[in-house]
């Protein structure tokens, strides 16, 4: 199989460059310091009947035009990211062409899926090459397949729906004009980038780091219940089609709230019964194109924080979870800075730096097209999908709602749930998709060691710590004597952790020994960083004592 086309010249001094969509930036940091770039989404499409290559070559050419992301570069200048576009390729760099010589059917799509497997996994660098790659394999005249992989800095799953829309559209619908394109895409790239500095950004910017001071740093899942194991992904697939899909939707949508906003209550309400916190924080990808966007192609997708509290009933939690989706969402245009001084002010508060524990995506998938034209050709979706090894850092719902059936992937990576409370987890979850209300909205409690809750003003638990094992952490630092370890109330009535050291060695300082516990946090959900250290040696004159704060985000 032949490697992706020739590479592209990189930028110079006379294109004019733009900045980044705030997807797109968010997605550039989530890359910064590796070499990989190859975050892709990817379509895939068996066709059978005469297909007609150069009416396909054509819709392609059409569909590249009419979007510019698909044209995109993107490279640093002066220590930013910037983008430009790109003229149009030719037709070899459009679609490449390969004719498959197989036994049969069977191995044609085996060699079809390992195509697939390998241009998502080989990464894009798009400072010389194009934002996309589409093949056209050919093993019968009436038995081809299409597959295409594309950046996330350029299609988001919007975005990649509006392609297949577009790329069958042109092609069953004859439209083939290629005159590129660019003044939509560089619309909204412009305003959204006005948008970032406006007043209204401002506020958006002040309401999010107000929200910071007791958020949970992370996700905390009782070791009783099965507890961190190891590095190993979880993965259910729960798929509902047809008459079942149909009721449950119809039961939903009797009580007027939408799909998303059960499914994220259910995840939550999963999530409550197997943790002792009284707050969650769920990483909601959210669709960032404002109404002038609608229909352009790129990545808009951008990440924020949803903020659930454990309520008096079940049943009160969908109510708060539209209200706080609602809310999110209309402040979903913020800097990732203002996100991060948001959690700077969390771990400052509760001694542990930021782990994205819960996350969910959600898609109302429209890009079915099946038989399009009604004639000879007929189209499958998804027919080369191959089998990759999925990685996993916390707990994820990814949820795709189509016209005939809801598909749901739970995920779970093993230092944050082992197999035994995932499965209690997932069983849980699956009760209340069957509509089961669940026994209690109290927190979990079984079979944990000696934790010590941590509470926001509110009473709110936010984080449980184990003071034995801070203790011997403490213990551990070869300057220290002895330790001990204690749960305050802080000034404005919230909990913090305070360490009380006897010194072995009277060199040895606070910002030391916080470092020392610092570097035992990973892989410890229940340790946490003293807030306040005092260094005790000699007598009470002699104490030394500072409060101290973690300096950012981990």
């Amino acid at each position: 199989m032949s490697s992706r086309p020739t590479r592209l010249e990189a930028v110079d001094l006379d294109t004019a460059v733009h900045p980044l969509l705030p997807g797109q930036l968010a997605h550039h940091r989530a890359l910064w310091g590796t070499a990989e770039q190859g975050v892709a989404v990817w379509m895939s499409y068996q066709v059978t009947g005469p297909l007609d290559v150069a009416a396909f070559v054509g819709a392609v050419r059409s569909t590249v035009a009419r979007h510019a992301a698909l044209r995109i570069g993107v490279t640093t200048l002066d220590g930013e990211p910037v983008q430009w576009v790109r003229p149009m390729p030719d037709d070899r760099r459009l679609v490449a062409m390969t004719q498959v010589t197989a036994n049969d059917t069977e191995q044609f799509t085996r060699y079809v899926r390992s195509v697939l497997a390998a241009d998502i996994r080989r990464p894009f660098d798009l400072a010389v090459e194009y934002p996309f790659v589409l093949r056209l394999l050919r093993f019968t005249p009436t038995l081809h397949a299409v597959l295409g992989v594309f950046s996330n800095y350029a299609v988001d799953a919007t975005a990649r729906m509006i392609v297949v829309r577009d790329l069958w559209g042109a092609y069953f619908g004859g439209g083939t004009d290629a005159d590129p394109v660019d003044a939509d895409y560089l619309a909204a790239v412009t305003g959204q980038a006005a948008a970032a500095d406006s007043a209204r950004a401002q506020a958006v910017s002040a309401y999010w780091r107000q929200r910071g001071p007791w958020l949970p740093p992370r996700c905390q899942f009782l070791p009783g219940l099965g507890g961190p194991s190891a590095s190993v992904a979880h993965t259910e697939l729960l798929t509902l089609v047809e008459d079942e899909w149909k009721d449950v939707r119809e039961r939903w949508q009797a009580a007027g709230f939408s799909t998303v906003q059960w499914l994220l209550t259910l995840f939550a309400a999963a999530v409550f019964q197997l943790t002792p916190q009284d707050r969650l924080v769920v990483s909601m990808k959210l669709n960032g194109r404002r109404h002038a966007d609608q229909g352009v192609v790129g990545m808009f997708d951008v990440v924020v924080p949803v903020v659930l509290d454990r309520p008096d009933r079940p049943a009160d939690l969908l109510v708060q979870v539209r209200r706080e989706l609602l809310s999110a969402t209309s402040r979903r245009t913020v800097t990732r800075q203002a996100l991060d001084d948001m959690w700077a002010t969390a771990v400052r508060r509760l001694g542990r730096p930021v782990h994205d524990t819960l996350s969910m995506t959600y898609l109302e998938d429209t890009a079915d097209r099946d038989d399009a034209d009604g004639g000879a050709v007929a189209i499958e979706r998804g027919a080369y999908t191959p089998t990759l090894v999925r990685t996993a850092d916390g707990l994820r719902i990814a949820a795709n709602e189509r016209p005939n059936g809801l598909g749901v992937r739970l995920t779970v990576d093993g230092e944050t749930m082992s197999q035994a409370t995932f499965t209690r987890f997932v069983a849980a979850f699956r009760a209340l998709l069957a509509g089961d209300d669940p026994a209690s909205a109290a927190p979990a409690t079984e079979s944990g060691p000696g934790l010590t809750p941590l509470r926001a003003p509110d009473g709110a638990v936010v984080l449980v710590v184990d003071l034995a094992e801070v203790t011997s952490v403490l213990d551990s630092h070869p300057a220290v004597a002895s330790a001990r370890i204690s749960v305050e109330v802080a000034e404005d009535g919230g909990s913090r952790l305070a360490a009380e050291v006897t010194p072995a060695d009277a060199g040895v300082t606070a910002d030391d020994l916080a470092s020392h516990v610092r570097s035992h946090v990973a892989g410890r959900p229940f340790l946490a960083v003293p807030v306040r250290i005092a260094v005790v040696s000699g007598t009470p004159d002699d104490e030394r004592s500072e409060e101290l704060f973690m300096d950012g985000v981990g």
